[in-house]
């Protein structure tokens, strides 16, 4: 049985455990909101809860996006503990990266599982709640990636295009209820991504920084009700 709605805004950010996902709670926490922090290392969650101001209300909930069981707990959770969802930030996601020919199948399912399969179970979990109550708003973190494909991204692109699909579909079919879907495409960020991707790191002088893509959520967020935004790239000033 959830709890009685608690009296501020709740988000939940999947792949809040560092980079953009971390940056971004940070700044909803910022603005008075109660947060779910949702990834697959409960260490790193707690390291984004502790940095938090010490008046947010946060819930710790590892979580493998890829799993519907988990996801659909991540949910049900976060409804026992505040009584609502407002917002829900579909941004986890990691990136293996190799020519079409040499990648292996696994790693091309596990890209796939966690960045297009992730989003879709956490649209299918949190959609219905949003349009009982007849309000909400989804923001999926995408890539340009998802627009543009390069060498060695075939697992990364197929992942991002299809998201950038699934969300123009649920931007479609959510309108009627009131409800809010938007997809964020920034350019590179720098965040642990190109670490753990194992490939070279840009100039991180040039690149974006995961507060550029949180201060983009807040825009979206700060948009009067009866207007959205479908899609917003985000790119660097001045590249070069």
């Amino acid at each position: 049985m959830p709890s009685p709605p608690i009296n501020r805004p709740v988000a939940i950010i999947t792949g809040a455990g560092s980079g953009i996902g971390a940056a971004i709670a940070l700044s909803l926490a910022g603005r008075g909101m109660a947060l779910t922090l949702a990834g697959r290392r409960r260490e790193r969650l707690e390291q984004t809860a502790a940095a938090l101001p010490a008046e947010t209300p946060v819930l710790v909930q590892p979580t493998d996006v890829g799993e519907e069981s988990e996801v659909e707990r991540m949910v049900a959770m976060t409804l026992e503990r505040f009584g609502r969802v407002d917002v829900l930030v579909c941004n986890a996601g990691f990136g293996v990266f190799g020519g079409v020919e040499s990648l292996a199948v696994e790693e091309f399912d596990r890209v796939v599982r966690v960045n297009l399969r992730g989003s879709f179970l956490s649209l299918r979990a949190v959609l219905p709640h949003f349009y009982q109550q007849g309000a909400g708003t989804v923001i999926a973190v995408s890539s340009v990636a998802g627009r543009h494909g390069f060498n060695g991204g075939g697992a990364y692109c197929a992942s991002k295009f299809g998201l950038m699909g699934l969300m123009e579909c649920a931007f479609q079919e959510a309108r009627s209820h009131n409800v809010r879907v938007v997809t964020l495409a920034p350019g590179s960020v720098a965040t642990p991504f190109f670490d753990e991707a194992n490939v070279p790191v840009p100039d991180p002088s040039r690149l974006l920084q995961p507060e550029d893509v949180a201060a983009a959520v807040l825009l979206v967020l700060d948009l009067p009700e009866r207007a959205t935004v479908r899609e917003l790239d985000i790119r660097p000033t001045n590249p070069r």
